[in-house]
C-alpha cells in the first residue's frame, strides 16, 4: 500500500477541522458606578440597645446642661406678651441645643401662649404610631436659678436627645421643655391639649422634675421616686417598673416605683395635665424632697453640695434605657435578653425582668469552669424555681427553666457561683409581652395596623407590614430601584434598600449580583445547579445555569456539556474532532492488515 494517499487524506482532515481556540467572552454589560453612601444612622429592629443607651448618657454632658441653663440666673415666666428676657434666652438656647445635639434631626417647635419648646425626632415608620416622650420645664421662680428645680429635668430631656438622635428608632420620640409651670402647669396644659387634637398615641411620658436629693434613710432602690398613675397595670406601673428594671440591671439599683396616692405631690407637676387628658405618664422625683432646703431659694445652684449628680444621672441612664428596651420588639419573636458575664467564686448577680402578661418565662443557659446555682424569683420575691448543678455544661446551651409567671411585675433570676473558681455564662431568657394591655401579645403585633400584614399593594410577595418594618417601598417591588426585585434580594440576602451592590459580586463568579438576578442563579454560590458547571460558563454558552444539564449533548457531537466546559469547547458547536475519526481508521486499517496477512499466509499454506 501507497502512504501518499493516507498522508494525503489526514492532512485534509485536519485543514477542514476547526480551530479551537480560546472561547470568546461575553462582557459583563452591565457597567453602571455608584458612589459609596455616607454612613446611615443604625436602623433598630429587634435589637435591644438598653445597654448601650444606658451606657452613653454623661455625668459631664448632663451636668453641663444643667450650668449652661442656670448660668443667667432665674427664669420665671412672666404673661404671653411679656415673659422675660430670661425666659426667652432660655427658650431658644433649649431650641437650639436640641437641633445641635441630634445634628439637625430633632424636628423643633414652639408651641402655646407660652412658648413652650417640643422636639420631635421622627420614627422610621411611614404609618400612624405611638410615641414616647421625656420633659421637663424650664421656668423657674424668681428667687431661684433653679438647677434642681427644673434644669434637671430640661438637662434629661436635652441629653437624651442627644444620645437617642444616634440612632434611627420605629417610633417617634418627642422631648419636652414646658414653660410656666410654677405658675400653674400652664405650659404643659397647652401642649397636652395640643397632642390630644392632633391625636398624638403616646406610650408614655416620663416627667423629670427634681432629681439632686436623696432620702439619705431610703432603702437600697430608693433614691429617686418613679411615680405611677393609679391603674391597671400597663397604664403606669410597667413603665415606672420599666425603669428600676434597668437601674437594677445596668446601674446601682437606685430607682423606686411609687403608687401615685403614696405621693402627695402627685398634681403639681407637669405630667398631671397629660395625665388628666388619658395619657400615660410618670413622675421622677428625688425621694428627699424633706431635705431638700434649696427648694426656691437661691441656694438651688449647680453646686449645691447637697445634689447627688451620679444618682440624678442614673435615673435619666434608666429612663433612656426604657425607651431603647421598649423599641427593641420584633414582629413574631418573643421578648429576648441576652446576659454574658463572669462570676468570680462565691458571687452571685441578680437579673431583672419585668412581666406585663402571663406568660412562660424560658431561661437557657451555657457555663463553664465549675458548678452553679440559678434561681427564679417572683414579684413579690418568692422562689419560683432553681436549678443546682456542680458540674460545667460549656458546649450547647441548656434549657434550665420553662417556668409559667401569671402576676405582672418585677422578676429577679439569680446566679450564684457556689465554686472555687471563675465561671463564666451565657443566658438567654425569653418570655411574652403585651404592654399596651389588648390582650393581643407584642409578638403578635406591631407598632401599627395589623390590616398592613394582609396587604401586599406591589404584589411583590411582600405584604404592606413586613415592607414597613423592612423599609422598602409598598408601592414599588423595586425599592433601590437597581432593577432586582425586593424579594429576591431580601431572599438571597442582599439589601433591597442599597442600588450599589447590583453591581457587586457577592460569590466572585463573574457575574454581578444584577445579572445573577436576571439568569435566575444563585448570587452566593457560583454553581447554582451544582452541575459542576459554573454559572458563568453556562450563562456565556446559553446553557440554563438553574438546573442540572451537565450530561444533555445540544450539538449531538457525542461530548456532555460538562466535558465541553472541561475542555473550553461551545457546546452548541459539534467541533471537528481528529480522534473520533483517525483512531477508528487507524484500527480499521490495523484489522484489514491483519486479516490480509492471514489471507496470505492461508494461501501459501
Amino acid at each position: 500500500m501507497k502512504r501518499g494517499p493516507l498522508i494525503f487524506l489526514i492532512c485534509m482532515f485536519i485543514l477542514v477541522s476547526p480551530v479551537i481556540g480560546d472561547t470568546a467572552i461575553r462582557a459583563d454589560t452591565d457597567s453602571t458606578m455608584f458612589v459609596p453612601a455616607a454612613a446611615e444612622i443604625e436602623r433598630v429592629y429587634g435589637t435591644d440597645y438598653s445597654n448601650q443607651i444606658f451606657n452613653s448618657v454623661s455625668l459631664n454632658s448632663f451636668r453641663n446642661y444643667v450650668i449652661k441653663l442656670t448660668e443667667n440666673g432665674s427664669r420665671p415666666s412672666g404673661i404671653p406678651a411679656n415673659l422675660g428676657e430670661n425666659n426667652i434666652a432660655a427658650r431658644n438656647w433649649i431650641a437650639d441645643e436640641l437641633q445641635a445635639g441630634s445634628n439637625g434631626r430633632i424636628e423643633v417647635e414652639i408651641l402655646g401662649h407660652y412658648a413652650s419648646v417640643v422636639g420631635r425626632l421622627p420614627g422610621y415608620l411611614p404609618v400612624d404610631a405611638p410615641a414616647l416622650m421625656v420633659g421637663g420645664h424650664y421656668d423657674s421662680v424668681g428667687a431661684a436659678a433653679g438647677a434642681n428645680d427644673d434644669a434637671s429635668g430640661v438637662a434629661a430631656t436635652l441629653e437624651l436627645a442627644r444620645v437617642m438622635s444616634k440612632y434611627n428608632w420605629p417610633l417617634d420620640i418627642y422631648f419636652g421643655a414646658w414653660n410656666a409651670e410654677e405658675i400653674g402647669l400652664l405650659g404643659s396644659t397647652e401642649v397636652s391639649q395640643i397632642f390630644l387634637d392632633r391625636d398624638v398615641e403616646l406610650l408614655a411620658y416620663y416627667n423629670v422634675d427634681m432629681l439632686f436629693v436623696p432620702d439619705p434613710e431610703a432603702p437600697a432602690g430608693g433614691d429617686v421616686l418613679m411615680v405611677y398613675p393609679i391603674g391597671y397595670y400597663h397604664q403606669g406601673a410597667y413603665w415606672a417598673d420599666l425603669t428600676s428594671m434597668m437601674s437594677q440591671n445596668y446601674g446601682h439599683h437606685m430607682i423606686q416605683p411609687t403608687m401615685s396616692s403614696d405621693f402627695s405631690a402627685w398634681q403639681r407637676s407637669d405630667h398631671w395635665p397629660f395625665v388628666q387628658r388619658g395619657y400615660t405618664a410618670l413622675f421622677a422625683h428625688e425621694s428627699g424632697g424633706g431635705y431638700d432646703i434649696a427648694y426656691h431659694t437661691p441656694q438651688d445652684t449647680w453646686d449645691n453640695p447637697l445634689y447627688d449628680y451620679q444618682i440624678a444621672t442614673e435615673t435619666v441612664k434608666a429612663i433612656g434605657g426604657a425607651m431603647a428596651f421598649t423599641m427593641a420588639r420584633a414582629y413574631g419573636e418573643p421578648t429576648r435578653h441576652d446576659l454574658s458575664f463572669t462570676l468570680i467564686p462565691s458571687h452571685e448577680r441578680n437579673y431583672t425582668v419585668t412581666i406585663s402578661t402571663p406568660t412562660t418565662i424560658n431561661v437557657t443557659c451555657r457555663w463553664w469552669g465549675g458548678g452553679t446555682s440559678i434561681t427564679l424569683y417572683n414579684s413579690l420575691g418568692g422562689q419560683m424555681a432553681q436549678m443546682v448543678d456542680a458540674a460545667s455544661s460549656p458546649w450547647e446551651p441548656t434549657t434550665i427553666m420553662s417556668q409559667p409567671a401569671v402576676s405582672p411585675g418585677i422578676y429577679t433570676l439569680s446566679v450564684f457561683n457556689p465554686s472555687r473558681t471563675s465561671i463564666g455564662y451565657e443566658i438567654e431568657v425569653t418570655y411574652e409581652t403585651d404592654i399596651d394591655g389588648n390582650d393581643v401579645l407584642d409578638s403578635q403585633e406591631f407598632w401599627f395596623d395589623q390590616e398592613f400584614f394582609s396587604i401586599d399593594s406591589d404584589f411583590d410577595s411582600i405584604d404592606d407590614g413586613r415592607e414597613i418594618i423592612l423599609g422598602t417601598s409598598r408601592f414599588s417591588n423595586d425599592s433601590d430601584s437597581d432593577s432586582m426585585s425586593d424579594s429576591w434580594e431580601i431572599q438571597y440576602g442582599l439589601d433591597p434598600l442599597d442600588e450599589s451592590d447590583a453591581v457587586l459580586d457577592e460569590d466572585s463568579d463573574g457575574l454581578s449580583n444584577l445579572n445573577e438576578f436576571r439568569n435566575n442563579c444563585s448570587p452566593n454560590k457560583e454553581d447554582t445547579d451544582a452541575d459542576s458547571i459554573p454559572d458563568l460558563w453556562e450563562v456565556e454558552n446559553n446553557l440554563d445555569p438553574t438546573r442540572d444539564d451537565s450530561a444533555e449533548d445540544p450539538d449531538q457531537d457525542g461530548v456532555s456539556n460538562l466535558v465541553e466546559y472541561l475542555e473550553d469547547t461551545d457546546p452548541h458547536f459539534a467541533e471537528f474532532r481528529i480522534e473520533r475519526y483517525f483512531v477508528p481508521a487507524i484500527m480499521l486499517g490495523a484489522v484489514a492488515v491483519i486479516a490480509a496477512g492471514a489471507y496470505v499466509i492461508r494461501r501459501r499454506g
